[in-house]
């Protein structure tokens, strides 16, 4: 449709370029015959008015040829576009016909590819139904000589149910068969031996496993006996310590770390707090100051105070790096805790004390000068009354 409408077109251009050189030439014929006319003109009228005639006339024929011309020009320039378009889908016209000719040439192709495909589908559809017709009249046969049971179907059922299944079977027990094959003859003897040594082993395995837990049976029954006092310990410790220590700082306690049947690894956890936006912390040099894991240690001593058995205990210098306030409290309850009945005797050994300290009844005060430097202390040591501010305990207990 496209080749005709171009062809169409290309003709009635053709015809359009013909009507106007046909025009043209009419043109010539008239300038010809105006030109004859304007000479016999000239013969017989003003020579001068003749030509100025003749001449405008000319002008006029010019101006209509140059607009002819330009006519022509425009048609020339619509035809060769014309051309180039009809040249471009000529072209694309042609290479669709390639594209349709390869196609239809592929389509044949499946087309017979398909045919062969059927041919081969149908072929081996009679061949499965022949095999059918085979394995039909093998499993009749099977059944009239074997009749199948129910733990003969179950065994059918777990075998492999497609072909390629049953080749991995048949392989994997071909390579079994295969690999009884050795050429070691001492193979059998080696594998009987090492049978023997499993069962040895395992027999030992349960032999040890038995004593396992016979030890961990005896393990749980004497932790049984000794780990609920340590807790009970513990608990006392924790409520005198967080009450002291309520007393000091703003909270703290005493916990056991359990590590199940790693005994070792068995310790007391102390966690404190001095201020009231914190937590509760592991004491610790990371965590705490100097001053701050002085009090929670002598804190940690006043509580076991009255729990344990020892003759006596010795602080030295606890009350360095605390504060005024701090070393205030901490000798009060010191001096609170040694002084009840029964409790351990307590030695506190100290470089300083602060004036105006609060002492029980059972507080001794050894003070230890020695040197010609301190002459004026033992004078006021001697003095009376002035004693407290100069003085430096060396011990004190019940």
């Amino acid at each position: 449709m496209k080749r005709q409408n171009s062809a169409r077109k290309r003709e009635a251009i053709t015809d359009r370029v013909r009507i106007e050189k046909k025009k043209r030439e009419d043109l010539q014929r008239r300038v010809d015959l105006r030109r004859r006319t304007l000479e016999d003109i000239s013969k017989e009228e003003d020579v001068e008015s003749s030509t100025r005639k003749l001449t405008d006339r000319l002008a006029k024929l010019n101006d209509d040829r140059f607009r002819a011309l330009l006519k022509l020009k425009n048609l020339l320039v619509e035809a060769v576009a014309l051309k180039w378009s009809y040249t471009e889908k000529n072209m694309a016209s042609i290479e669709l016909d390639t594209k349709i000719w390869e196609m239809e040439k592929d389509v044949k192709k499946h087309e017979k590819d398909v045919a062969g495909a059927a041919k081969e589908y149908e072929n081996r559809k009679k061949t499965t139904q022949e095999h059918k017709q085979v394995m039909l009249k093998a499993k009749q046969h099977a059944e009239s000589v074997s009749m199948i049971t129910d733990d003969l179907a179950k065994e059918f059922e777990k075998m492999a149910t497609t072909i390629e299944d049953l080749e991995l079977a048949i392989q994997d027990t071909e390579s079994e068969a295969n690999s009884m094959l050795f050429l070691n003859q001492n193979v059998l003897q080696e594998y009987q031996n090492r049978q023997r040594e499993i069962v040895s082993i395992s027999t030992k395995l349960e032999d040890d496993k038995a004593e396992y837990e016979r030890c961990c049976s005896e393990i749980e029954t004497t932790k049984g006996k000794w780990l609920p006092t340590l807790r009970s310990l513990v608990l006392k410790i924790n409520d005198t310590f967080s009450r002291n220590f309520q007393e000091m700082a703003v909270a703290g306690e005493v916990s056991l770390d359990e590590h199940g049947l790693d005994f070792s690894q068995y310790g007391i956890l102390i966690k404190v707090k001095f201020r009231q936006t914190g937590e509760l912390q592991v004491l610790s040099a990371h965590h705490q100051s100097g001053g701050e894991r002085s009090v929670s240690t002598i804190l940690y001593l006043v509580s076991l105070q009255d729990l344990t058995n020892c003759p006596f205990r010795v602080v030295d210098e606890i009350n360095q790096g605390m504060d005024p306030i701090n070393e205030r409290k901490m000798f009060q309850q010191l001096v609170r805790a040694a002084s009840q009945l029964n409790t351990p005797q307590c030695f506190l050994l100290t470089p300083k004390l602060l004036p105006d300290l609060e002492y029980s009844d059972a507080c001794s005060i050894l003070n230890i000068m020695n040197g010609p430097w301190i002459e004026k202390p033992a004078h006021a040591w001697r003095g009376g009354d002035s004693w407290r501010s100069v003085m430096g305990l060396a011990g004190s207990g019940n």
